[in-house]
């Protein structure tokens, strides 16, 4: 093989496996659903559910956490 042949058909292979990766991927982000909720304290919960998938109903849970002081670390 001559050198201009090898690189063309490296670029081709290249080429190809690029055409494949993105075609998995395109696939794999058309078979997912967003669900944006937005509760009555504006909080917002997303949820990334297959194509397939039945979400009836959500529970969602918030902590509050306090900030430490600065006067409470010990050395």
């Amino acid at each position: 093989m001559t050198n201009s042949t090898s690189t063309l058909m490296a670029v081709l292979f290249g080429l190809g496996v690029f055409a494949v990766i993105v075609a998995v991927g395109w696939r794999s982000v058309q078979n997912r659903r967003i669900l944006r909720l937005r509760g009555a304290d504006g909080h917002e919960t997303i949820i990334i559910a297959g194509e397939d998938d039945e979400v009836s109903s959500v529970e969602t849970t918030t902590e509050t956490v306090r900030p430490a002081s600065s006067g409470s670390l010990e050395r």
